[in-house]
C-alpha cells in the first residue's frame, strides 16, 4: 500500500517506507489533486485549470493523459487500478487514512471535541499526533500552486497555525509552560505578526517566573506592531501577571 504525504514536500511512500520518485512539477500537481480528493473523481477541467492556469495547451486533454500515464509508471505496477480513468476525470482509489492531509483535519476535529468535554490531556495528545504529520513549513511545499490547489493548501496551513495555537494553550493549561518557551520563541520568529504566539510566549515566561523576559518580549511586540502596522498590542502585559 502507498502513503501520500502532502503536509510538506509531496511524497509517495511504499510499504517499506521507500520514497517513490515523482519527477516534474506537473506530476506533483496531479498526484496532489488526486490525493486530496482520494476516492472522488477529479474532473478533467480541474486538472487543466490547475496544471495550465495561464495558457492551456492546444490539446490539453491529450497532454493530461500523457502526464497521468507517466504518473502511473512512477507509482509502480499497482497504479493501474490505483489511478482509475472515469468518464469525467480520474480517481485515486486510496484509503483516506493513507493521505496525511485528510487525516490531519480529522485529528484536529477530534481534539476540539475532547477539549470541549474538558479532556485537556487527551485533546493535547491528539493535536500532537496531528501536528506530527507535518514535515515541512507548508502544505504542498514543492508544488506550484494554481487555482485549484491553492485554496486547500492555504486552508491546511491556516489550520496548522490554529492547531499550534491551541496545542500551546492546552499545554500551558496543563502546567507545561517552562518546556514551551523555546518552541514558542521559534513560532514567534516564524510568524512575527501573530499576536497569539507573542501572548503565549509572554504567558509562559511569566508563569515560569521570568517576568523581566516577559516584559522585554511585550516591549518587542509593541515596537514591532507600531513599526509594521501602526497599532498597539491587543492585550495588556499586566493582565498576564
Amino acid at each position: 500500500m502507498l502513503d501520500f504525504k502532502l503536509l510538506g514536500p509531496v511524497e509517495v511512500r511504499d510499504e517499506y517506507a521507500g520514497i517513490l520518485a515523482l519527477r516534474g512539477p506537473k506530476i506533483r500537481q496531479a498526484i496532489s489533486l488526486l490525493a486530496l480528493n482520494a476516492g472522488r473523481t477529479v474532473g478533467f477541467d480541474q486538472f487543466i485549470d490547475e496544471l495550465w492556469p495561464a495558457r492551456t495547451p492546444k490539446d490539453a486533454l491529450k497532454t493530461l493523459q500523457t502526464h497521468i500515464y507517466y504518473l502511473r509508471r512512477m507509482l509502480g505496477p499497482a497504479a493501474g487500478p490505483l489511478v482509475a480513468t472515469k468518464p469525467a476525470g480520474y480517481v485515486l482509489h486510496a484509503d483516506a487514512d493513507r493521505v496525511d492531509a485528510l487525516v490531519f483535519p480529522r485529528l484536529v476535529a477530534r481534539a476540539g471535541e475532547q477539549a470541549r468535554e474538558g479532556r485537556t490531556a487527551a485533546a493535547e495528545r491528539l493535536l500532537e499526533r496531528a501536528l506530527g504529520l507535518w514535515s515541512g513549513h507548508a502544505a504542498l511545499a514543492d508544488v506550484p500552486l494554481g487555482f485549484v490547489l491553492g485554496p486547500p493548501a492555504t486552508a491546511l496551513d491556516q489550520q496548522r497555525l490554529r492547531a499550534q495555537e491551541t496545542s500551546i494553550d492546552l499545554r500551558i493549561k496543563l502546567g507545561r509552560h517552562t518546556e514551551l518557551i523555546e518552541e514558542v520563541r521559534a513560532l514567534v520568529a516564524a510568524h512575527p505578526l501573530n499576536e497569539t504566539f507573542h501572548s503565549q510566549l509572554i504567558t509562559a515566561l511569566t508563569r515560569a517566573g521570568r517576568r523581566t523576559d516577559a516584559r522585554r518580549a511585550y516591549e518587542g511586540l509593541r515596537i514591532l506592531l507600531d513599526a509594521e502596522l501602526g497599532v498597539k498590542p491587543t492585550f495588556e502585559l499586566p493582565a498576564l501577571h
